[in-house]
């Protein structure tokens, strides 16, 4: 099975770029979905919330108080990266004929997971149009300067990566550039 890992900077389009390509009819896996549904679900939040040692009641805004703690980031990553790779692999084995499969990787480099991967895309956007669109979501400035100085620099991964898709511009610029790339595959 060829692995192919998506990866970016908080705000680059990494989501955007996994939707446009499931669209097409590539079969994804996205990292930030597995994660969205393992809090959905009661009784595995439940069992990450004791293990975090935070109260269901306002757990996200407690994580993002406590992001920026090193010891609590650590203790994140012990409790979450388990049953994310669990979920991944279970996906991924239902799934082995397609090819390729595409990862949605925000930490790709930032946790060393580049080796796993066949091919590595990088969705490049400059810094304030991340920052627009992360506070468009209505995430805090302060958020999005916490994540993006916790991200290994843009051009490191550019560098890195086996392909880069820049993403300044519209959607469907974006969609011209991934239909692009998927051509050089």
């Amino acid at each position: 099975m060829t692995k192919v890992a998506v990866t970016g900077n908080i705000g680059s389009g990494k989501t955007e770029c996994i939707k446009f390509i499931t669209k097409l009819g590539f079969f994804t896996i996205s990292s930030d979905t597995i994660i969205s549904k393992l809090y959905k679900d009661k009784l595995t939040r439940r069992i990450i919330l004791e293990k975090l040692r935070l109260n269901d009641h306002n757990y996200k805004q407690e994580i993002l108080n406590m992001l920026k703690n090193e010891e609590f980031n650590r203790k994140v990553k012990r409790v979450i990266y388990p049953l994310l790779y669990s979920k991944k692999k279970l996906i991924a084995q239902k799934h082995n004929s397609y090819q390729p499969v595409f990862y949605e990787i925000p930490l790709l480099f930032e946790e060393n997971l580049n080796n796993n991967f066949n091919v590595t895309i990088f969705v490049n956007s400059d810094t304030i149009k991340r920052k627009q669109r992360v506070l468009n979501r209505g995430v805090s400035e302060d958020y999005f300067k916490l994540m993006n100085n916790k991200q290994i620099k843009e051009n490191i991964k550019k560098n890195k990566s086996t392909f880069t898709v820049n993403n300044n511009g519209s959607i469907l610029n974006l969609r011209l550039n991934i239909i692009k790339l998927l051509n050089k595959l």
